[in-house]
């Protein structure tokens, strides 16, 4: 049967790839697949600490108040948002192509930061980095769930997604080698980044003041060239490549046309899917956004812990993170996804309230412990729903919309806002008032969110559309 051709003007209607698709179990490409991909959510988690330990030194260097700190996070973080390009044209030629090219932006625009030397330059080379980066996460999370077997599907999901705080975990013990104090006695670590920004900056003409936080930009562009060298090996995924042969048959698209289908997330028949799971995430980033952006801070200048004290608190409350990611996984193929996620949020709420009002050193292990431990359980199951909620067509593209656009609104504007409670509140007393946002979440769950463990990405469509 010859498949239906859209109209020039239409959109064309997304048309799911047979169920003979799904297979049974894991191959060994899939473990190579996945030992790939897991260097993007990897980089993710070290790249998100790198800015939050990184950040007393940052703004000591480039003269950035704490109240201005907010700003800077939250425009560094548009970038996040403006990832959903690669997204929609991951839709458009291939999952393979775009994570490529995403390896190769971040790569560029992580080792300029470690060159800047003005607020706005940061602002700029961070953006570029996050855009590249979400991208790259996002798809790593999207070709596991198009290759895994459905009965695996959410522990793969949420075993890829705890490399983040693995790679948080990685920072947390590199960054006290790296991030000195003052007369402390250099290392191998330190010498190496020093030298690379130091011939960097001469090669080029720049003066550089040595400051400690451009060798730690400039470490993390070490491993990546190992990371482009063994991505050669990954294949496009089966169900993109079944639906391109679909669309084979169609006619050419304008840029109109593809225009209109950057909105097809939003049609009547997918709106209430791509609403709730941007809703999660909203509600899931009130909290997340400035807790990652002033935790740092308010442990080394309201707690007066020291750098190493800091790295070692994150180190074991990201260690939790893993677990929670692991047990989440599990829960998530055992009792479902609404549950999984409601009981998650909630219990993170609690945590990080508890976390910014709880000051002894041992209750903060403690409370970064659960922090983690509860919204890696919590984003992993809302990972999974805005991985598979979606046709294989457009799943890229609502990945998008959910996640990484209309999904992280409080990403970008929390922190600014926080930076402006700050003063009259403290950093505590702004973050209290943002902790029932994972509650809401959970709420929103219960009522809204449909239920998907066991299914195929095809079930799923049929009883969606139903």
């Amino acid at each position: 049967m010859q498949p239906a051709v859209a109209h020039r003007d239409e959109a064309p209607k997304p048309q799911g790839p047979p169920s003979s698709l799904e297979v049974r179990q894991v191959t060994p490409y899939l473990g190579f697949l996945f030992l790939l991909l897991s260097t993007a959510t990897l980089f993710d988690g070290f790249d998100a600490a790198m800015i939050g330990f990184a950040a007393p030194d940052v703004r000591a260097s480039l003269g950035i108040g704490v109240g201005q700190w907010g700003a800077v996070a939250g425009l560094t973080r548009l970038g996040v948002m403006a990832s959903f390009i690669f997204l929609f044209f991951a839709d458009r030629v291939g999952r393979r192509w775009v994570m490529m090219g995403t390896i190769i932006g971040f790569t560029i625009a992580n080792f300029a930061t470690s060159l800047v030397t003005t607020t706005a330059q940061f602002v700029v080379c961070q953006f570029v980095a996050r855009l590249f980066l979400t991208a790259e996460l996002s798809l790593a999370i999207i070709m596991v769930g198009e290759e895994f077997p459905a009965r695996v599907r959410g522990r793969a999901i949420s075993v890829l997604a705890s490399l983040a705080t693995a790679g948080v975990m990685v920072m947390a013990k590199l960054q006290p080698y790296v991030l000195l104090a003052p007369g402390a006695e250099s290392n191998a670590i330190h010498d190496l980044g020093h030298t690379m920004v130091s011939a960097t900056h001469t090669a080029l003409g720049l003066s550089s003041d040595g400051a400690g936080w451009r060798s730690l930009y400039a470490l993390g562009v070490l491993p990546l060239g190992l990371v482009l060298f063994l991505r050669v090996g990954m294949k496009e995924t089966r169900r993109f490549a079944a639906a391109r042969e679909v669309a084979a048959g169609r006619p050419k698209r304008t840029w109109g046309d593809l225009f209109r289908e950057a909105a097809l997330p939003w049609r009547r028949e997918y709106r209430k899917r791509t609403a709730i799971v941007a809703l999660l995430w909203n509600c899931v980033f009130l909290v997340t956004g400035p807790s990652t952006v002033y935790w740092v801070i308010y442990a080394r200048e309201t707690l007066h812990l020291t750098p190493y004290q800091v790295g070692d608190i994150v180190f074991w409350g990201y260690g939790g993170g893993v677990a929670g990611a692991f047990v989440g996984g599990w829960l998530i193929d055992r009792i479902g996804r609404k549950y999984t996620c409601a009981s998650s949020y909630i219990l993170a709420a609690i945590s990080i309230y508890m976390l910014y009002h709880v000051t002894p050193i041992p209750m903060q292990y403690t409370w970064m412990i659960f922090t983690v431990f509860s919204f890696a359980a919590g984003n992993s199951a809302t990972q999974v729903y805005a991985s598979e909620l979606f046709p294989t067509e457009i799943r890229a593209t609502g990945f998008g919309w959910t996640t990484n656009l209309a999904g992280r609104v409080t990403e970008v504007a929390v922190p600014i806002a926080i930076g402006l409670l700050i003063a009259p509140l403290g950093i505590p007393g702004a973050i209290a008032i943002v902790a029932a946002g994972p509650i809401l979440g959970a709420i929103l769950v219960l009522r809204y969110a449909p239920e998907t463990r066991g299914m195929t990405l095809e079930e799923i469509q049929v009883r969606l559309r139903a």
